[in-house]
């Protein structure tokens, strides 16, 4: 042991600069020299910080611990292990001989560091010498057991014992967040303290353009100080719009260190210096990777075994030039590079030759991928094919830009590379880069259609649709990349482009004589007319479509298509058709495991049950398609579906629960990019708030959803969000009611009336066109007849209001009456009511209604006639002798009466038989989904 008296030697030269962030890493790396561990080497790759954050931690140590000694060993200038050795024995004080064999100095001092006792030994920049010092090191860790000793590098030594510790980037704010993290704090420091003035005043503004910086940055402490040492002359926003080139932008700003630190390129360039040929291949080829990739991938890109890949991906991996990503969606474990990284191997590639042959093997493994699994999506459907897609979407969208790089290069275009290895994708000629460019667009349409954001490939397929269609260019991929702008143009709202899109698909799939093609695009041109509420054109499409099915074979296409055909008997009010659709389709999707399609049919079946009067049953199928698409990661069809079950929550009277639901609906629909369910969304959210009296907040909400719904002009959806408008009147009058203000209250009803007036006019009127204006109209309307108006219950009065069962019901002109207890008499007019929705006029027969009545009694004729009157007969005392009709067929319910069934339960309300303010026309709202 050392002697007590013997003064501690403590080697350590701190920055002027302050340490910031990094905290937990300190704590953590401190916790495991407490605990035991006594070689801890803290590896990452260059600009992490990793030298400052030792020197922090070593400073730290000496003050908490005064009688140990801290060295500071800088091995950067050291090329071998007798300099190695030399400056450890500087540090602590040994003296050693110079011309010693360099196993006896490796000995000598590791005797010196034994009788140091307690201490830290700092071995910083290790990398460059660790093949030969890693024997030395590992002697000395035995030879001094009350040593620690703590290394830097962008390598772990793989030594017994050794506990390494990766250091990734600083914290990052959230984006869009201006939150002060660790990456923005150490902008703002340095950039200050490069500032002769004071700095600027730290706005919102401001901390967002920094927020925004490091988070392209990436959290690199070196590249975040090299930054902040130019914000002076070029401005956040200035330094934003060079980072194209960061490592030229980042170079020559910072004086006082060392060259291998002094600019990212030279901070890199120490790295790739430490490389084999065979590694430095290997990392090069990388860089035309735009995000991670998976092992598979990079043996593709370095036409290399599988075997032979894993070894380069894994010494890079040793060496921090590779970062470990988070798995992708289809759970692959994948890879990454540092931007700064990426841009020096292209460099690097570029110098090398290589750059068009790595491109060309990118883009073959990833045109061979994604068309593999899009084609398993459109035959069978379901969450790995898409998830696989998902996983290479940024490959597959680099694939088509360098493609429509090199036919712009090729058309002499200005700007048309912009350093993408464009020259590859012209190996084969400007026609076969512009086909690449639309196969590699279809291939990512399934993700974009379902999980957005939608029309995110719009502009590419534009580009490559003009130039594949200039070079005369496959038909049939020609057709496939229509039908995908057609659908994404659907998705946005642009129905006439669309269909132009969609019938040029079309006729060049039906010239081709491409069955399997051409029936996806009839089933897409009748989702496409049944939305324009063409409803013939839909049919005639759908029917092609499901004849076309079933000769392939396609069970998931024909299910998708049955599907859309209930859905336009739905939207005719053939409700027994819509709802027969709807479970052949549900079960043909349960059978092949198609979960994305079980969720759509789910969905629409529970909006039928809703407009059934049958709530209890709607939201059971809500409730399953929320899980099921919620599993498959369809968001545009979750949010729908959330909408449709805020929608239920509201009509039953429970409007926060609404709010909750529309608001995640809006959400995740402003996330995809579907601008017109958005919308639809942002009406039902704004009733809702207003029925809780979030007056201004509901405002908010309808003001841009009427705005939008005007732009794409669809008639029935500006209707809609004129008709949530009037649950702000309707709270506006509640409040002027509870003032005492009879009058004002009167004006808002007025006003809220006159918009339900507007709704129903014309002949088709846009409550009789769209489900969604029936639901709000419903719910409005029972709104205004529980404020006691005369006036609001005037349209109510006329119609026959029935709730689940014909539990209660509501006979015009009269109250609730309770029909609990009289079981023949309810069943009996429900079977009226079914009846009068599906072939009204015509009357039931004694047999029929017995059988109504009675189900499953044997009674004799006569018997059963007497029962059939006295049941009627009760039925004409609650009211109900003005609409029942009879003659020698049997018996019927007046065409002229309206039937609407109603979710809540006067009871519900403080009922029973009295006069409750239940009005309004029954059907469920909500967005049946065609696809």
């Amino acid at each position: 042991m050392a002697d007590a008296a013997r003064p501690r030697r403590r080697h350590l030269a701190l920055p002027a600069s302050r340490f910031i962030g990094r905290d937990g890493e300190l704590d953590a790396i401190a916790e495991l020299f407490r605990r035991g561990d006594r070689l801890v080497t803290v590896w990452g790759p260059a600009g992490m910080g990793k030298t400052r954050l030792a020197l922090e931690l070593a400073s730290r140590w000496a003050d908490a611990r005064a009688g140990e000694a801290v060295w500071l060993c800088e091995l950067t200038a050291c090329r071998d292990l007798r300099a190695v050795c030399g400056t450890v024995a500087r540090a602590i004080g040994a003296h050693v001989a110079a011309g010693r064999r360099e196993a006896t100095l490796v000995e000598r001092i590791g005797r010196a560091l034994a009788a140091e006792g307690p201490a830290l030994l700092v071995l910083d920049n290790l990398e460059h010498v660790l093949e030969q010092t890693a024997p030395a090191l590992d002697a000395w860790v035995r030879a001094a057991p009350e040593l620690r000793f703590l290394a830097t590098s962008r390598e772990r030594t793989r030594l017994p014992g050794e506990i390494s510790y990766e250091l990734g980037p600083l914290g990052l704010p959230a984006e869009g967040s201006t939150e002060q993290s660790a990456a923005v704090a150490l902008f703002l420091d340095r950039a200050a303290a490069h500032r002769a003035a004071a700095p600027p005043p730290h706005g919102d503004e401001r901390l967002a353009d920094v927020a925004a910086l490091v988070r392209r940055l990436e959290g690199i402490p070196l590249a975040i100080e090299l930054a902040a040492a130019r914000e002076g002359v070029l401005g956040v926003r200035g330094l934003l719009a060079r980072l194209g080139s960061r490592l030229d932008l980042l170079a020559g700003a910072a004086r006082g260190r060392e060259a291998r630190q002094a600019t990212l390129r030279g901070a890199i360039e120490w790295s790739w210096d430490l490389l084999d040929d065979r590694e430095r291949r290997a990392l090069a080829c990388c860089s035309v990777f735009r995000g991670p990739f998976t092992l598979a991938a990079a043996a593709a890109a370095l036409a290399e075994t599988d075997a032979a890949a894993i070894d380069r991906v894994e010494a890079l991996r040793d060496k921090s030039l590779l970062r470990a990503a988070p798995p992708g969606s289809d759970g692959a474990t994948r890879f990454a590079l540092y931007e700064g990284v990426r841009e020096l191997a292209a460099e690097k590639l570029a110098e090398r030759g290589e750059r068009e042959g790595a491109a060309e093997r990118h883009a073959a493994f990833y045109l061979a991928a994604g068309e593999a699994a899009a084609a398993d999506f459109e035959r069978r459907g379901g969450l790995d094919a898409l998830n696989r897609i998902a996983g290479d979407l940024e490959e597959l969208l680099a694939v088509a830009e360098r493609a429509l790089a090199a036919v712009a290069l090729h058309a002499g275009s200005e700007g048309a590379a912009e350093g993408a290895p464009a020259a590859a994708a012209l190996h084969a000629g400007p026609r076969a880069a512009a086909e690449r460019a639309l196969r590699a667009l279809s291939a990512i349409e399934p993700v974009l259609s379902t999980r957005g954001p939608f029309g995110a490939q719009l502009e590419l397929l534009d580009r490559a649709l003009a130039a594949a269609e200039a070079l005369a260019a496959d038909p049939r991929v020609v057709a496939r990349a229509l039908a995908a702008r057609g659908r994404a143009r659907r998705l946005r709202g642009q129905t006439d482009a669309a269909l132009d899109d969609l019938e040029r698909a079309r006729a060049q799939a039906a010239a081709l004589g491409a069955e399997a093609l051409l029936s996806g695009i009839l089933a897409d041109l009748g989702v496409l007319h049944h939305g324009r509420r063409e409803m013939e054109r839909a049919r005639d499409h759908y029917e092609q479509a499901i004849a076309l099915h079933r000769a392939l074979g396609d069970r998931r296409a024909e299910g998708r298509a049955l599907g859309n055909l209930g859905a336009l008997h739905h939207d005719e009010r053939r409700e027994g058709e819509a709802a027969a659709y709807y479970e052949r389709a549900i079960a043909i999707a349960a059978e092949i495991g198609d979960g994305r399609q079980e969720g759509i049919f789910s969905t629409n079946a529970g909006l039928l049950e809703q407009e059934r009067g049958a709530p209890a049953q709607a939201r059971r199928r809500y409730e399953r398609a929320v899980a099921i698409l919620g599993e498959v990661g369809d968001l545009r069809l979750l949010a729908i579906t959330l909408g449709n079950l805020g929608a239920l929550h509201h009509e039953e009277g429970r409007p926060a629960d609404a709010r909750a639901c529309h608001g995640r609906a809006v959400a995740l629909l402003r996330e995809v990019g579907d601008r017109r369910s958005e919308a639809i969304a942002l009406c039902r959210l704004g009733a809702a708030l207003a029925s809780v009296e979030a007056v201004e907040e509901a405002r908010r909400a309808l003001e841009p959803a009427e705005r939008l719904l005007a732009q794409l002009g669809d008639e029935p959806d500006v209707e809609l969000a004129r008709v949530a408008s009037g649950f702000v009147d309707l709270a506006l009058a509640q409040a002027a009611r509870r003032a005492g203000r009879g009058d004002e209250a009167g004006a808002h009803a007025d006003a809220a009336r006159r918009r339900i007036a507007r709704a129903r006019e014309g002949s088709p009127s846009s409550a009789s066109r769209s489900d969604d204006v029936r639901l709000l109209l419903r719910i409005l309307e029972r709104s205004l007849a529980a404020l006691g108006l005369p006036e609001a219950r005037a349209e109510g009065e006329r119609e026959l209001l029935l709730t689940e069962g014909a539990r209660f019901v509501r006979p015009p002109g009269s109250g609730w009456h309770d029909l609990r207890e009289r079981h023949a008499a309810r069943r009996l007019l429900l079977a009226l009511a079914e009846q009068q929705r599906c072939a009204p006029g015509r009357g039931l027969s004694l047999v029929a209604l017995k059988e109504a009545g009675w189900p499953g009694e044997r009674i004799l004729t006569e018997a059963a006639a007497n029962r059939i009157y006295v049941a009627m007969n009760q039925l004409r005392k609650l009211g109900m002798k003005p609409w029942l009709r009879r003659d020698a067929e049997g018996y019927w319910l007046d065409p002229a009466l309206p039937v609407h069934y109603v979710a809540v339960e006067p009871a519900a309300m403080g009922g029973g038989d009295s006069p409750g303010g239940e009005t309004g026309e029954g059907g469920g709202g909500g967005r049946r989904k065609r696809r």
